[in-house]
């Protein structure tokens, strides 16, 4: 405790990157990817966008307790540092729970963004198919096995930077998203 107290500054700044900063890039990401799935069952493509804000308000709030929690935590060690040990592995257990150690929510909707996708023959075959492989890894993250959480957190990266560059192609040859076919990334 007495480590985060000395570096609380930096921790919340950490904590609101990888939290906080990455759910507002993602309801971006998870608008765009609504439109360019244009030709995609309505249906399917609610349910697809209703699981990416559902991931990113459940990312942002995990962000925030983490962040109140360290506050909190450090208040509770001026008096009693166990209480605030104690304190500090709750919040986390709880922050990590609803945004960071499961990822299934996150997994379903890169799924199902992918298998859409590939009906609607928007974006390459092989992002999708990596798609649909970083979502199953995610579906994984339930099990204790360590892997599956590196396993598609490192995938999941490359799939979001394959991605967003299809979307800068897409913007650079001012092709409306909304009536994009198949890109050539």
């Amino acid at each position: 405790m007495m480590f985060i107290a000395e570096h609380q500054t930096i921790t919340s700044a950490f904590l609101f990157i990888t939290y906080i900063l990455f759910g507002l890039v993602l309801s971006m990401l998870v608008t765009g990817t609504s439109r360019i799935l244009g030709n995609a069952s309505e249906i399917l493509k609610s349910v697809t966008t209703a699981f990416g804000y559902l991931w990113v308000g459940l990312v942002i709030a995990s962000g925030m307790i983490a962040i109140s929690g360290v506050t909190y935590a450090i208040d509770i060690a001026h008096t009693d540092a166990q209480k605030a040990l104690d304190a500090w592995t709750i919040l986390m257990t709880i922050a990590q729970s609803i945004g960071g150690d499961n990822e299934i929510v996150g997994a379903v909707w890169v799924i199902l963004v992918s298998v859409l996708a590939l009906k609607a023959d928007v974006l390459s075959k092989n992002l999708n198919y990596l798609g649909i492989a970083v979502g199953l890894a995610g579906v994984a993250t339930i099990t204790p096995l360590m892997i599956f959480k590196e396993l598609f957190g490192v995938s999941q990266i490359i799939w979001f930077f394959w991605l967003g560059v299809c979307f800068l192609r897409q913007a650079s040859d001012d092709v409306s998203l909304t009536n994009s076919r198949r890109s050539p990334c």
